[in-house]
């Protein structure tokens, strides 16, 4: 799996991307929406070693964990995951950035090269993704992508350990093949 957009390469993980990958995932600011971490060094070796591996050789491939490289800097800056049903026809999308690359529309650009490899690619007739309701800035970033908002789900997320409830409600959000080649076609008449 390898795709360049502008300002990055979206390509498989690797074990020699600790360091850039351990800098967020440990860091509780980059995982407090997430259902990890922070993570330990353990805990980021078993993921890029064991985890990222077995999920690429599987077959057939559910899972795709996609690196995002900044091209000027090759640095390692985040991560988009997308977990295929067993019909392989839609998948459940999520992300991470390094909040240092935060707000450069970062994020944006790796989601619509990784929509382009589900849609073009793999052929996946839709792609759904839940978002944390505190977490404005990724609802933000699925909407200028093209996901709609498809509602507000009650206590559908398990909180935190440290958190004072132990659920909290979610945005579910998707995205057709058929919307997503309408956004394409819109963009491309519009240059």
């Amino acid at each position: 799996m390898f795709l360049q957009t502008e300002r990055l390469i979206l390509r498989e993980f690797c074990a020699s991307d600790f360091e850039d990958v351990h800098a967020y995932a440990s860091d509780y600011e980059n995982v407090k929406h997430m259902m990890f971490g922070p993570n330990t060094p353990e805990q980021t070796h078993d993921y890029l070693e064991r985890q990222c591996v077995e999920e690429m050789l599987a077959e057939p491939r559910m899972h795709y964990n996609i690196a995002l490289e900044e091209k000027s800097s090759g640095t390692v800056i985040g991560g988009i995951s997308f977990h295929m049903n067993w019909r392989r026809d839609d998948a459940i999308l999520g992300g991470i950035m390094n909040r240092n690359f935060a707000g450069k529309g970062y994020m944006t650009e790796g989601l619509r090269g990784v929509m382009e490899i589900a849609f073009s690619q793999l052929k996946l007739h839709r792609i759904h993704a839940v978002c944390d309701v505190d977490n404005i800035a990724m609802l933000h970033v699925f909407e200028r992508v093209g996901m709609r908002n498809e509602g507000r789900m009650v206590k559908r997320g398990k909180a935190r350990p440290e958190a004072a409830e132990p659920y909290f409600d979610q945005f579910g959000l998707a995205i057709l093949r058929e919307e997503w080649l309408a956004n394409q076609q819109r963009n491309h008449s519009e240059s």
